[in-house]
């Protein structure tokens, strides 16, 4: 989102001074050295839906690099792998009562043909999808992908959330097969891309450069980073909330303010990369429901992309104030090699050739009940706009929302500064 502003307020004719604390653009888009692969440490796909991120691919002249591939999905269930993600292999489910698969297909038509999702708002995630799959089905289909996730907030997430996120990836089928995206070269291409544009539009960039505090002044803010305090026309922040509020703070602004900020509640994510000899899966996303496992879900990235060796993101999301957050690295890749064994037992020791294990403390914002209700106003200090992936919700993170939502905030800014 930030790229996206900066790169939007150069096309508007300001010369935007992006701060990024890490060493690198891209937030979790940002990649790495992976034993000479190059790499995302946070796992991204396309949707057919993303229309602001195909745009933005036009504008760098890279949308020749975007392909698209039928992917499949499976459910690790009680020490099985079974397909899943169609209607036939929903209905083939005999894990599940006959009723409580058609149950579940009439849901997800249901979540594909609603629009006005306001009235979901203010209805529990877990009562919804209970009231819709009964409780068996919602014991064995989603009990374990929340609480593996969202631990204590497991019932206070909103419907509207998971609504949006069924229905994104329902919405992205050719032919009724589920078809997902990727750029050739990842996230990487576009970021330097975008990177490269900022620039010549007359943009600074500047990586390790934390901001400390956000303070009002008179026709405009000023921000102190490692550069010092400078004073700037506007300020747009797209930290995650959480963050915003000690830069406040710093920067005296109302207590009350500074707790709305506090308030916004966040799970980490201890995201695992393996590179193996061999495929786990023949499947792009598996949902694992096994009592052995905290883990949700792995993600097999060779089977989106053409990457070698094959890559898998295996996520561990828990309260970074969960005990299990303070686990060593090495604990949480012993335990994505044993759930990998698990869902394919010809997998061995001698097939792992490497591993990696990012941490994010804010990477998934807890939508509850209400949340709109909840989220502090995007433009609560005259000339500073605070945004984050919340922003757009019920829609979940992606690279497209940010974009859109980034450049749509960048347009309104530079016209109120003209």
């Amino acid at each position: 989102m930030g790229l996206a502003i900066a790169y939007q307020l150069a096309l508007e004719g300001c010369r935007p001074v992006l701060l990024e604390a890490d060493d690198r653009l891209g937030g979790m888009a940002a990649s790495f050295d992976f034993a000479g692969v190059a790499i995302e440490r946070y796992y991204h796909f396309h949707c057919l839906s993303d229309t602001a991120f195909f745009q933005l691919l036009e504008e760098l002249n890279l949308q020749h690099l975007l392909r698209w591939k039928q992917t499949a999905m499976g459910f690790f269930l009680d020490g099985r792998l079974y397909p899943w993600g169609s209607a036939s292999s929903v209905l083939k489910l005999r894990r599940l009562p006959l009723l409580s698969r058609v149950r579940y297909l009439l849901h997800a038509a249901r979540c594909l043909s609603l629009s006005d999702w306001r009235h979901l708002d203010g209805i529990r995630a877990t009562e919804w999808l209970n009231t819709w799959l009964g409780r068996q089905g919602y014991e064995v289909l989603w009990a374990k992908l929340f609480a593996y996730k969202f631990y204590q907030y497991t019932d206070s997430l909103s419907a509207a959330w998971i609504w949006s996120r069924i229905r994104r990836i329902g919405r992205s089928r050719r032919w009724l097969k589920e078809t997902l995206g990727y750029l050739e070269g990842g996230s990487e291409r576009w970021i330097g891309a975008i990177e490269s544009r900022i620039r010549e539009l007359g943009g600074e960039i500047r990586l390790s450069s934390p901001v400390h505090a956000i303070e009002h002044s008179d026709q405009g803010a000023r921000i102190t980073s490692p550069q010092g305090s400078e004073h700037f026309d506007a300020v747009i922040s797209t930290v995650p909330l959480p963050l915003v509020a000690p830069m406040l703070r710093r920067g005296g602004h109302d207590p009350a303010l500074i707790e709305a900020y506090e308030a916004q509640q966040s799970v980490a994510c201890a995201c695992v990369v393996l590179q193996t000899k061999q495929p786990i899966t023949a499947n792009f996303w598996t949902n694992v429901n096994d009592s052995r496992f905290a883990i949700p879900g792995i993600i097999e990235m060779s089977n989106l992309q053409p990457i070698s060796p094959h890559i898998t993101y295996v996520p561990f999301y828990m309260p970074a104030d969960h005990p299990d957050y303070s686990r060593t690295n090495e604990a949480f890749i012993a335990d994505s090699i044993a759930c990998l064994k698990a869902i394919n037992p010809e997998l061995n020791d001698r097939d792992i050739l490497a591993s990696q294990c990012s941490r994010y403390r804010y990477a998934q914002p807890v939508c509850g009940t209400h949340f709109l209700d909840s989220l502090p106003p995007l433009n609560p200090i005259a000339n500073v706009w605070i945004a984050d992936t919340t922003v757009y919700y019920p829609e979940d993170r992606g690279i497209s929302e940010s974009v859109g939502f980034g450049r749509d905030l960048a347009r309104q800014v530079a016209a109120g500064l003209q």
